[in-house]
């Protein structure tokens, strides 16, 4: 299997050169006029570390990116990498409100394929995206595509925020909090404080201070 990967990958360039070849495949550097890695020219990959897929979704970018791969590839994903950390310092950092909850961002580009087009990489170890990336173009190529089933979009954002992107806190615990504080937006988790979580039933000192300390990190800077 060839794959090419786009030379304009920077850092990325030479540990994906590197990974692919220990896998046996051939691998090609080049300038690709879509996507950033292709496989046997049929399965393409838009690679997106979560501030670039931030950013990307108030840029717009992100569906023209995914609408020109379906449109020049029989199989296309989009490939999001980053740790729950990284996904929660990055929304708090963006200094643009994004009016949809990026689970919802992410199923509306799937919807755009008869095949599911967005891969998550939650593993801090870049390698295990390069990994997943090579799985999912094998399977492609049998013409067996992995799927799979998104979460269910809810209407309360903070609900969104509470069970996508803080470490440890269930749908359950999620919907617990917003129905026991009754709070809907982002702006509301700002002025959550520890002992109105612990309170709440399943949510200890611990939680209380991690949920806390990840809504709060870094909102100033």
């Amino acid at each position: 299997m060839l794959v090419q990967i786009d030379s304009r990958e920077k850092d990325r360039v030479q540990s994906a050169k590197e990974y692919y070849e220990q896998q046996g495949l051939e691998v090609e550097v080049c300038e690709l006029e879509i996507g950033d890695y292709l496989f046997d020219n049929q399965v393409c990959f838009e690679f997106k570390q979560i501030p670039d897929f931030i950013s990307s979704i108030q840029e717009g970018r992100v569906f023209n990116q995914a609408i020109n791969m379906i449109e020049n590839y029989p199989y296309s994903f989009v490939m999001i990498y980053g740790d729950l950390y990284q996904r929660t310092k990055a929304i708090i950092k963006s200094k643009e409100y994004v009016p949809m909850n990026i689970e919802q961002y992410i199923g509306s580009i799937s919807s755009l394929n008869r095949y599911t087009t967005v891969l998550q990489c939650y593993n801090h170890v870049i390698q295990e995206a390069y990994f997943t990336m090579m799985k999912q173009a094998e399977k492609c190529l049998l013409k067996r595509p992995i799927v799979k089933k998104f979460p269910k979009k809810h209407k309360n954002a903070a609900y969104n925020y509470l069970s996508y992107c803080i470490y440890g806190v269930s749908g359950k615990k999620a919907q617990a909090i917003v129905d026991e504080l009754e709070i809907s937006t982002l702006e509301d988790l700002l002025y959550l404080d520890h002992n109105q979580l612990t309170n709440i039933d399943g949510i200890g000192p611990k939680l209380a201070d991690r949920i806390i300390n990840t809504i709060q990190s870094e909102t100033y800077e």
